[in-house]
Parts: structure tokens; C-alpha cells; sequence
């Protein structure tokens, strides 16, 4: 319970995925956060449901990711179907072996891994502020006030912090309040998502299935329990305002009664209950800027996509991760210069922002490919996704490719001032590349949230003596032919960031020296 005089470190407005993780990652630093939110409890409904094996990875520095495992359902295969037949099955868990311990689509409602976040969060002592919403901040360069409005009665309070994040989603106070333009669009067509039990021995089969009928498409993807399935699609019915058929409808006048046949005629399934059912139009939109001053956006608040590839939970929770260890640090590092404190805030946008507006853009692309009208979408759909697609899947280089896009391994802040300069298949800004050995990995050592040193191969002998006296973990790993695999240089230290990026890559005698360099001309202490 909060007081009138409590000064926190770190405000957070909004306890979705996004906030929650952030609150986790910043009180594992040793921040003192308070988070709120309008909602009286976690979201009964799920929009999404797909976590992707980077954000398991990440998990694992906090000890969540066997938590979320087992909550959820591990893809094994998706199904590609056009006019009542089938014409691929995409065998996803086999995209990834080589490339992360986690190879598959995590299914996992966004209700119960909200649940789950919070859960861990209050153990912590750690609580939402329930039925509370951010009414408006004050920046005063050297800390916030924020007023906050509490239901029921709408009385008011003040809370002060050093810094506010914004992860309130697409109608953020914060993002209003920097002034920040949500630059995007909405798309046109209006959309039914639903989660329902069923009954069919070819659809309803622990696998998913993306089925275009009639110019229009249904996506069906299995949850943990066996019959229950989400069901998303795009609608042929108009909006009926009128809507007389005695089931649930949404703003846009729709029941699903009036997708029911939709769902029929694509698949002939035997549904025999709907848990939840809604409609809406999707965005893609990016904020002008992610920060200013002493506030940030993060997720939704920052950047909302397409539904295409669920893409957009995930990379609100790679922003909250990327923001904890650089608040943590200007906060903690009481010796670090203004300026230098400046440009390490600053990175979050830079390193962000560019990698929203990459997956916006890619989303947006496919999305618009397999919804829009005309001659191109069409050949999209009729032959290019059933036909040629599956071909394409057959070759490892592809099947990398796609996996990495689609989980968000190919994140990387090579062109950020955190990152030193270099060459080769794998560079400072890159993920780390995973490599298991004796059922063993080398992410094992990632479960700290400080900056750390891997030496694969001869380790210099004066490199441990640095580490240690800077506050580095330096862990060594024996060469093995593995490692040529994944990508890794023989007798090179890796400098790992907090967040589990590359930041340089060092080679030779002068090893030592460099790491120095680098931290000092960033003013950074390790």
C-alpha cells in the first residue's frame, strides 16, 4: 500500500503484458516501481495468445520461462487450406532446432499469462494498483508528479517518481502528453476473433489451420485444452446495427451467429460452445518518438500492428526489457555523467522505434496481402501461399529464415551507439547465437541481468582479473565444432549486455584495453 509521501523510482501506467513485465524486470534491479491501471482485474479475454521463442528466451533471466511453458501450448504444425482442400502441412517445430532451445509457437491466452506476470509480480510485494487511471503527469526535468483517478468516486491523488513509462496502450495519456503523433492507419476490414469448443477430426487436431475460402480466410489455432480453438477471420457480413439474433454482439453490430456460417462452410466443424466472441478493425500505427524527457511508451502505447504473425505483444515485451536495464542503470550509477546518462536513455528509442517500424512495415506488407482486393492479393492467395510457399519451406535456409522473422530472433540494434562496430555473420547488436553441448547451453549463463563476458575457446589470463574487478561475470567455454555452427569465433570474448545483446566482440592480445575503451567513451561502469 502506497503513501502520499512515497517516491518511487519508476511509475508505470498500464499493467498488460508489456507493464508487468517491466515492473518485474526493474524490481529484479533493485527499483522501487508502482504500477496502475484501469482495469479491476487481469483481461478475461485474449486477443493474444502467441508468445515466440525470444521472448521464452528472455524469460529465463527471471526464472518465467518454465512458468509460461507450462501454461502453454507448444504449436507443432500448421495446416494450409484453399477451397475445402488441403494443400500443406508446415511442420513449425522443425524451423528452429538449430537456432534456440525453444523451436515452436507458444500458445498461451494473454489472460492467463497476465495472471501468471502478476502473480510473480505480487510475491515480489509488488501490486497493481487496481481501478486507477493516469489522469495527467508533470515533468519537472528532475523527477514526474502524476495525478492519478480512482474508481469508484473519482477522487484523486499525486505520486512522485523519477521516471514514467507509458504502457496504456493505443489511447496512452503518456503518448499525448510528450506529444508524440501516432502515425499509421486503420485497415478496412473489420475482423471476428473467438474462442469456442468444437468437435472435428480434421481441424480440430492439436494443429492450426489457415483456410481461405471465397476470397476471405479463417485461422484456427488449438489452445493446452483439447476442442477448445481460436477461431480468426476476416468478416463477409456488413455491420447490423439491428442485430436481432439473441447472442452476444460487439460494437459493430455483429454476432456470431452472423460468422457461424462463415466458420461452417470453411471448415464444417461441430461447434458446440463460444466462450468469447468480439470484433474489430486492426491498426498499424508507430508514435512519432518513444521518449521525452523523463517519460517513455512502450508496447501498444508506442506502436500497434497488424494481427499478422502476433507479433504485437512480444514486441511491447522486448521494449519493457530493453528500458528496465537502462533506467536501472542511470538511476543506480550515481557517478555517471548527464550527458552520458542522456544518450543511454536515448538508445531506447533509437534501438525500438527502428524495430517497430521494421515489423510494422513487414506486417503490414503480409497482412495486406492476404486481406486486400485485386489482381496481386489474389495470386497471393491462390497460389503463391498453398503452392509455392510450402515449396519454398522445403529448403533449411528458408525455414531459418521464416523462423527467425517470425520469433524475433533477428531483433538487433547493430546500428546503436551501444554496439561496437564490426563484421562478419554475427556483430555487436546481434542476439547472442545458441548453441546446446551436452544437453547444455550456453544461454544457462543469461539468467543475470548484468553485463557479462563469454570466451569460447583460450581465455587471456588477465581477462578474469579484469572482469572481476569491474563487476563483469565472465563465463568460458571449452571450443567445440558446435559453436562454427551457430556462428561464433574461435578464442573471441563476447560482451553481453544486460538485455542479452552483443554489444562487441573482441579478439587478440589487447582485449583488455578495448573493454575499457568501450565502456569509458560510454560512460558506463559495468
Amino acid at each position: 500500500m502506497r503513501t502520499p509521501t512515497d517516491v518511487y523510482d519508476v511509475l508505470i501506467a498500464g499493467a498488460g503484458p508489456t507493464g508487468l513485465v517491466l515492473a518485474l524486470w526493474l524490481h529484479h534491479q533493485g527499483l522501487k516501481v508502482h504500477i496502475v491501471d484501469q482495469a479491476e482485474a487481469p483481461a478475461k479475454d485474449s486477443r493474444a495468445i502467441v508468445v515466440h521463442a525470444r521472448i521464452v528466451e528472455l524469460y529465463r533471466q527471471l526464472g518465467l520461462a518454465d512458468d509460461l511453458l507450462e501454461l502453454g501450448y507448444k504449436l507443432p504444425a500448421t495446416n494450409l487450406w484453399f477451397d475445402g482442400q488441403h494443400k500443406a502441412q508446415i511442420p513449425i517445430r522443425e524451423f528452429g532446432q538449430d537456432l534456440t532451445a525453444y523451436p515452436f509457437l507458444l500458445i498461451v491466452p494473454q489472460s492467463e499469462h497476465e495472471t501468471m506476470l502478476e502473480r510473480r509480480l505480487n510475491d515480489l510485494g509488488v501490486h497493481v494498483e487496481r481501478k486507477t487511471k493516469l489522469q495527467d503527469f508533470v515533468d519537472h526535468d528532475s523527477s514526474i508528479t502524476a495525478t492519478l483517478s480512482h474508481q469508484p468516486g473519482g477522487t484523486s491523488s499525486t505520486i512522485n517518481a523519477s521516471y514514467i513509462v507509458g504502457c496504456d496502450g493505443a489511447h496512452s495519456v503518456v503518448r499525448r502528453k510528450i506529444g508524440a503523433k501516432y502515425e499509421g492507419d486503420t485497415y478496412e476490414p473489420l475482423f471476428y476473433i473467438a474462442d469456442i469448443e468444437a468437435r472435428d477430426d480434421t481441424f480440430i487436431n492439436g494443429e492450426g489451420h489457415l483456410i481461405f475460402t471465397d476470397d476471405t480466410y479463417n485461422l484456427l489455432v488449438p489452445y493446452n485444452k483439447a476442442g477448445h480453438v481460436r477461431v480468426v477471420g476476416l468478416t463477409t457480413q456488413r455491420n447490423n446495427d439491428n442485430n436481432d439474433h439473441g447472442s452476444p454482439t460487439h460494437e459493430h453490430g455483429i454476432a456470431f451467429e452472423d460468422v457461424r456460417p462463415q466458420i461452417t462452410k470453411a471448415t464444417n466443424i461441430d461447434i458446440t460452445k463460444v466462450n468469447w466472441f468480439s470484433t474489430y478493425r486492426s491498426h498499424h500505427r508507430v508514435a512519432e518518438k518513444f521518449r521525452r524527457n523523463r517519460a517513455f511508451l512502450a508496447g501498444d502505447a508506442a506502436h500497434i500492428h497488424s494481427p499478422a504473425g502476433g507479433q504485437g505483444m512480444n514486441t511491447g515485451i522486448m521494449d519493457a526489457i530493453n528500458l528496465a536495464w537502462k533506467l536501472a542503470t542511470v538511476l543506480k550509477q550515481t557517478n555517471m555523467s548527464e550527458d552520458a546518462k542522456h544518450q543511454l536513455l536515448e538508445s531506447y528509442e533509437s534501438e525500438r522505434r527502428s524495430f517497430a517500424m521494421m515489423i510494422v512495415k513487414s506486417t503490414d506488407t503480409g497482412f495486406t496481402l492476404i486481406t486486400s482486393k485485386g489482381f496481386v492479393p489474389h495470386i497471393v492467395r491462390t497460389w503463391v501461399i498453398p503452392y509455392l510457399a510450402p515449396l519454398a519451406l522445403k529448403f533449411d535456409a528458408a525455414r531459418g529464415r521464416v523462423f527467425k522473422g517470425l520469433s524475433q530472433l533477428i531483433c538487433n540494434y547493430r546500428a546503436s551507439s551501444l554496439s561496437r562496430s564490426g563484421e562478419g555473420a554475427v556483430q555487436a547488436g546481434d542476439r547472442l547465437p545458441w548453441a546446446e553441448m551436452d544437453e547444455e547451453d550456453n544461454f544457462s549463463t543469461l539468467r543475470y541481468v548484468c553485463w557479462q563476458l563469454h570466451a569460447y575457446g583460450e581465455i587471456l589470463p588477465h581477462l578474469e582479473e579484469w572482469a572481476r574487478d569491474n563487476g563483469v561475470k565472465v563465463f568460458a567455454f571449452d571450443w567445440h565444432d558446435q559453436y562454427v555452427k551457430a556462428g561464433l569465433v574461435k578464442d573471441a570474448v563476447y560482451l553481453l549486455r544486460p538485455d542479452q545483446y552483443i554489444a562487441g566482440i573482441f579478439e587478440g592480445p589487447s582485449i583488455e584495453s578495448e573493454l575499457k575503451e568501450y565502456f569509458a567513451t560510454r560512460g558506463l561502469k559495468c
